[in-house]
């Protein structure tokens, strides 16, 4: 999740391959892209091996699938460029929390009072909209909020998402987006989500379930990044320069 929240363009895949390799990446870029900016890879440093879509082709049952290449990348930290001072990226509170709500897939209401204990946020469905309790900080209301908008956007995304069964992943989207934005995340317990995926199928079950954690992190990213005026190419040359 660390990974896929620092490289929000990567998919599934590659983030559990950047993980596996190298966890702490957080600019990647292949050995002539380093050199063309003028920072060279240092030697002896081991690839990170990753994967791109390639041709389409024909099996033999008639359907089609997509072959793939291999690409290998380095990390900054194994550059000429990991003894320069990297540029520390901040964001304010307000701005932030304006970039959150911002094209929210439902209406976002703030209220004195919320139902249950400890509640900051909660989508009503009667009301079709997220209810949002007065008189938090940002933080704690960036936190409430994007857990509250994951759901949403999950179960605008699937007719049969079910918050009871598969809300770990508006949890995990929640944690993401805080990690993406430097909102503390001390409180989320990311431990907990491997009692939820222990016994699921690992081919089929765990890789679409953080599929829908990434295209839903992804979607309320996205929206966020155009709010902020962050377009695909600022990000992604913030992620391979």
């Amino acid at each position: 999740l660390d990974v896929q929240a620092r490289f929000d363009l990567y998919s599934v895949s590659n983030a559990i391959l950047i993980a596996a390799q190298c966890p702490e990446a957080t600019k990647l870029a292949d050995f002539d892209s380093w050199k063309a900016s003028g920072v060279y890879v240092r030697h002896g440093a081991d690839a990170i091996t990753i994967l791109e879509p390639g041709k389409e082709y024909q099996r033999d049952d008639g359907s089609v699938g997509v072959s793939y290449n291999v690409r290998k990348v380095f990390d900054i930290s194994q550059t000429t460029a990991r003894d320069e001072a990297q540029p520390q990226v901040s964001y304010d509170d307000r701005l932030l929390l304006k970039a959150l709500i911002s094209n929210s897939p439902v209406p976002i209401r703030a209220v004195e009072e919320l139902p249950g204990q400890g509640r900051g946020a909660m989508f009503d469905p009667e009301q079709n909209a997220i209810l949002v309790k007065k008189g938090m900080d940002a933080p704690d209301i960036f936190r409430c909020v994007s857990l509250e908008l994951a759901n949403a956007q999950l179960a605008r995304s699937n007719a049969e998402y079910s918050r009871e069964t598969e809300g770990y992943k508006a949890y995990a989207v929640s944690y993401m987006l805080c990690q993406r934005y430097g909102v503390e995340a001390g409180g989320y317990n990311i431990s907990r989500l491997d009692g939820v995926l222990q016994g699921q199928d690992p081919k089929e079950e765990i890789p679409a379930a953080l599929t829908d954690m990434r295209d839903t992190f992804k979607e309320i990213n996205g929206r966020m990044a155009r709010a902020m005026g962050l377009t695909r190419a600022s990000r992604q040359k913030e992620q391979e320069r």
